[in-house]
């Protein structure tokens, strides 16, 4: 009886310890609508990513001062996973300045490593940046605003 108990303790143990692990996620798992928050100098930074299926993004910036709407930046572009990197590629970009086109299809990339899945959160880094990066999936259609 022991020794089935023993069996037994050190297979829930393993599966608590294998279910904690944060997994890398593939393509089809960053596809939906990813939400973002994070205060610095005193205002909340917020952004709102859509990742569709055929590989094009959208996303929504927006910086805030309490319930007052600082700065708002609009892109959309390509987006790509390969050999566990996320490669997004800015096509055009919107902000309170007036709208920029990459040039002659020519996108901007940003990639990210570090990518990790854990339940409905999302977690990266921008490459060779300390910059790190956590997103909640949320509805497709989620709104996001300054109050």
């Amino acid at each position: 009886m022991r020794l089935t108990h023993q069996i037994f303790l050190a297979t829930v143990t393993g599966l608590l310890l294998a279910a904690s692990v944060q997994a890398a996620p593939d393509s089809e798992e960053l596809v939906g609508t990813w939400y973002s928050e994070r205060q610095q100098d005193g205002e909340t930074m917020k952004w709102l990513t859509r990742r569709m299926d055929n590989q094009k993004y959208a996303a929504l910036f927006l910086v805030c001062n309490g319930e007052d709407l600082s700065w708002v930046q609009k892109e959309i572009g390509e987006w790509q996973f390969k050999n566990g990197e996320l490669v997004e590629t800015m096509m055009s970009m919107e902000d309170m300045n007036g709208k920029k086109q990459a040039p002659q299809g020519e996108g901007v990339d940003t990639t990210y490593v570090d990518l990790s899945i854990e339940g409905d959160a999302l977690h990266y880094q921008k490459k060779n940046s300390d910059t790190e990066f956590n997103f909640d999936r949320v509805a497709d259609g989620y709104q996001i605003k300054c109050k």
